[in-house]
C-alpha cells in the first residue's frame, strides 16, 4: 500500500544501481548501471525510481530533488536483505604491534560518531592514546589510524568480524550536513546498517521541509538511531528497527503513520546516556496527530536502564496508540513524559521491566517531561489494554503543579494482571481508574524490591493476595482472569472470564487487538481481546 501517489507515471525513468558491475560514467540502464546511489540522486526527476540491485554500498545519500505529491521518487532495492547501506567497513587484515592491532587508512566523517563493533554484539570502549589500551577498548589517533585491543587479547582478523565505523548517516532530508531539503520521496526494500547517527535522518526543525517520506520493509540495525527523526506525514510500515545503540525510531513530525513495524532490542549496546525506545515520539508540540498502530515492540531499553516500548515524551500530543503488543523491556511499556491528550487503547503489554527495581518501572508511566521545562502529562485516556505479569501496573509521578479535574489522566477498562507490586500514589492527583480489572495484583502498596530475590517473593505473594486498594472508583478484582492460553500468548477472555461484557462502551474503540468487532455481547469485554460468540 502506498502512502501517497500512485503507480510510476508514463513519462518517469527507471534508473539501475549495481555497485558490483556498474560505473558512474554509464547511463543508469539495466544494461550500464549506475554503481553508486549518490549518482542516481543527481539525476532523478519527480516520479523517477532507482533500482538498486544486491550488494553493499558503502555510502551517504545526502542530496538529490524533492518528488511531487503524484511523482514520489523512488529507491528500491531488489532484495531487503541482499541490498546493504552500510556506514561502517568491516576490517580483516589488521596488523599487530605489541599488544593492539592498527590499521591506516581510514577516513571516518566525524570523530563525534566513532564505533568500532565486536560480531554486531559489542562495541570497544573509546580511549585518548594507544599506548597502555585496556582490553575491549579502540583509539582514534590524529593521524586517522586505528588501535584495537580485543577481550582475551583476540586475534581481530581470525578471531572476530570487526567493524569501524566511517559514515554518519545512511538517506539524510535536510539542509544540513551538507544535505537537501526533500519531500515525496520512498525508500523500500532495503537494509540500512552500522551508521554512526542515523540510518534515515531528518533535521526536527524543518519537519514542513522535509514532509511526506515513506519508509517501506526496511531493516534499520546497528547504528545510533534507526530514523531520526520521521517528520509530517511520513508513513513507516513493515519495517524492521533492529539492535540500535539508542533509538530505533523518533517522530518528531505530526500525522506520521507508524504501522505494522517491529522494534527489537534497542539500546542494545549498554547504558546510551537517554532513554533508549523502540520508538520515541517528541519532545516538541509539532509532533502531534500521529497513528502508532500494529507494531511489536521486545526487549527495548538498557536491562538497568530507562526506557520503553513506547516513549510519548514533551509537547507531544494528540497521537493514537493502538493494537501494539509490547514485551519485556526496561522500565516501561509506554510511558508518558510530558505529552498529554493521547488516546491508548487495544495494546498488550507482557513481562515489562521483569529485573529492573527502579520507581518508575511499570506498564505505563505518567509523569513529567524529561527534556526542557518540566510540562506535566494531561488528558490522556488509557483505555482497554491488556497487562500481564509485569512490574507494577502504572506508575505515577507527583505533578509539578494540581492538575485540573477534567484534565486528569483516565485509565478506563484496561487488565492488569500478575503485576509483582503496586507503587505509592502521589499526594496529588495525576489520574483517574475507573472500571479496571485487577487480578493478582497486590493489595498494599510496596517498594520497589532492593534484588532479584525480594522480586520472586514480592511475585510469589502477588498470588496470594488479590486486590487494588484505593486506586480504583470501581475495580472488578479477582485471582484469574481467566485469559484462554497465556502461556501460549493468548490473551483472549474464555467463556468464564470475569471480563466478559463489563467494559464501558468508547466512541473511539470500535474493535479489538485483533480487528473484531466491539462488542461481541451485551457489552465490549475488558481489556484489549474481545471474545468471539
Amino acid at each position: 500500500m502506498l502512502g501517497f501517489g500512485g503507480a510510476p507515471c508514463a513519462s518517469a525513468t527507471i534508473y539501475h544501481v549495481d555497485v558490483n558491475s556498474g560505473d558512474n560514467s554509464f547511463p543508469g540502464t539495466e544494461e550500464k548501471p549506475f554503481k553508486t546511489i549518490n549518482q542516481a540522486s543527481k539525476v532523478m526527476e519527480p516520479g523517477d525510481k532507482a533500482i538498486i540491485h544486491e550488494g553493499i554500498y558503502h555510502e551517504q545519500i545526502m542530496g538529490g530533488k524533492s518528488g511531487l505529491p503524484d511523482k514520489p521518487i523512488v529507491y528500491e532495492g531488489t532484495n531487503r536483505d541482499k541490498v546493504i547501506l552500510q556506514g561502517s567497513v568491516t576490517v580483516r587484515d589488521w596488523k599487530k604491534v605489541g599488544q593492539v592491532w592498527f590499521m591506516v587508512g581510514l577516513k571516518p566523517i566525524t570523530r563525534k560518531n566513532l564505533f568500532v563493533m565486536v560480531d554486531e554484539k559489542y562495541k570497544l570502549k573509546q580511549v585518548e592514546q594507544p599506548h597502555g589500551m585496556p582490553e575491549g577498548s579502540f583509539c582514534l589517533d590524529r593521524d586517522s589510524n586505528y588501535f584495537v585491543r580485543l577481550a582475551g587479547d583476540a586475534n581481530p582478523n581470525t578471531d572476530h568480524v570487526v567493524d569501524v565505523y566511517e559514515l554518519d548517516l545512511g538517506f539524510n532530508a535536510g539542509d544540513r550536513w551538507g544535505g537537501t531539503a526533500k519531500k515525496y520521496i520512498i525508500l523500500r526494500n532495503m537494509t540500512i546498517q552500522k551508521y554512526g547517527a542515523y540510518g534515515v535522518s531528518a533535521a526536527p526543525d524543518q519537519h514542513e521541509q522535509n514532509g511526506h517520506w515513506e519508509l517501506a520493509n526496511l531493516k534499520c540495525q546497528f547504528s545510533s538511531c534507526g530514523v531520526f527523526s520521521a517528520l509530517d506525514d511520513w508513513y513507516i510500515h513493515d519495517c524492521q528497527f533492529l539492535r540500535n545503540a539508542i533509538h530505533g525510531c523518533q517522530i518528531d513530525g505530526c500525522r506520521v503513520r507508524f504501522e505494522n513495524n517491529v522494534s527489537n532490542e534497542n539500546e542494545y549496546f549498554g547504558h546510551s546516556g537517554y532513554a533508549g525506545a523502540g520508538l520515541l515520539i517528541g519532545p516538541n508540540s509539532w509532533a502531534n496527530s500521529c497513528e502508532i498502530k500494529g507494531n511489536t515492540f521486545r526487549d527495548n531499553g538498557y536491562s538497568d536502564g530507562y526506557g520503553a516500548g513506547i516513549y510519548l515524551e514533551g509537547r507531544s500530543e494528540k497521537n493514537t496508540v493502538e493494537n501494539n503488543f509490547i514485551y519485556g523491556g526496561t522500565h516501561a511499556g509506554i510511558c508518558f513524559y510530558g505529552s498529554s491528550y493521547n488516546k491508548v487503547f487495544n495494546n498488550l503489554l507482557v513481562d515489562i521491566a521483569p529485573k529492573n527495581t527502579w520507581e518508575l518501572c511499570a506498564a505505563f508511566v505518567v509523569s513529567h517531561s524529561r527534556e526542557g521545562v518540566a510540562t506535566q502529562s494531561v488528558g490522556n485516556v488509557i483505555a482497554y489494554n491488556t497487562v500481564y505479569r509485569c512490574a507494577s501496573p502504572v506508575a505515577l509521578s507527583k505533578p509539578e503543579s494540581q492538575i485540573p479535574q477534567d484534565q486528569l489522566n483516565q485509565f478506563l477498562d484496561n487488565v492488569f494482571s500478575y503485576c509483582r507490586r503496586m507503587l505509592p500514589k502521589p499526594s496529588q492527583s495525576v489520574a483517574i481508574f475507573k472500571n479496571n480489572g485487577w487480578f493478582s495484583c497486590p493489595e498494599q502498596y510496596q517498594k520497589p524490591p532492593s534484588n532479584f530475590e525480594e522480586t520472586v517473593k514480592n511475585l510469589y505473594e502477588s498470588y496470594l493476595i488479590s486486590g487494588v486498594g484505593s486506586l480504583d472508583s470501581s475495580p472488578i478484582k479477582g485471582t484469574d482472569p481467566l485469559f484462554e492460553n497465556p502461556s501460549r500468548q493468548n490473551f483472549a477472555p474464555s467463556q468464564n472470564s470475569p471480563l466478559l461484557d463489563k467494559a464501558t462502551p468508547l466512541d473511539f474503540v470500535k474493535k479489538d487487538i485483533r480487528g473484531i468487532s466491539r462488542p461481541q455481547g451485551v457489552a465490549p469485554d475488558i481489556g484489549a481481546y474481545e471474545l468471539t460468540q
